[in-house]
């Protein structure tokens, strides 16, 4: 419900106050006797000053426990949202913790780096030996290769 119905609801209950001076107020209501038709009666009836406070708080309630029963089922569904978000958030923190993954710039990161065991670094000389490696055993296969062509 918007607050703009709210406030015409109570403008209304507040001019009906207002016009009831004597503890007696009359209201005249106006009803269709067809639809097609323009003949209206007026009915009048009285209407004491509680009886108008009694449907003016009636009315507020009414509005009041709409207004609850709507908000909450929407507060109850973005609550429900809210916290399966946080829990897949959780878990996910939680794998990436398991597997050691997952690089940030924060005090527990660098604690949990420290925790692993050193890795070698680069080294030339290891790497120039790998590569000699690589060439002479390209070179044996061509050589096998071109003995095997010679055979035939």
């Amino acid at each position: 419900m918007s607050s703009k119905l709210v406030k015409k609801l109570l403008n209304q209950t507040n001019t009906q106050l207002e016009s009831n001076d004597d503890t007696k107020h009359q209201s005249s209501s106006k009803s269709r006797k067809d639809a097609g038709s323009r003949s209206r009666t007026t009915v009048t009836h009285n209407i004491t000053k509680e009886e108008a406070i009694q449907g003016h708080i009636q009315s507020i309630l009414r509005l009041d426990s709409l207004v609850q029963e709507h908000t909450s089922t929407t507060a109850q569904k973005s609550f429900t949202r809210r916290s399966s978000d946080l829990k897949l958030q959780a878990k996910k923190q939680r794998r990436l913790k398991k597997s050691g993954g997952g690089a940030s710039n924060s005090r527990s990161s660098s604690s949990s780096f420290s925790k692993q065991r050193q890795q070698p670094t680069f080294n030339k000389d290891k790497e120039k030996r790998k590569k000699d490696e690589e060439y002479y055993s390209d070179i044996a296969r061509a050589l096998k290769k071109a003995k095997k062509r010679s055979k035939k």
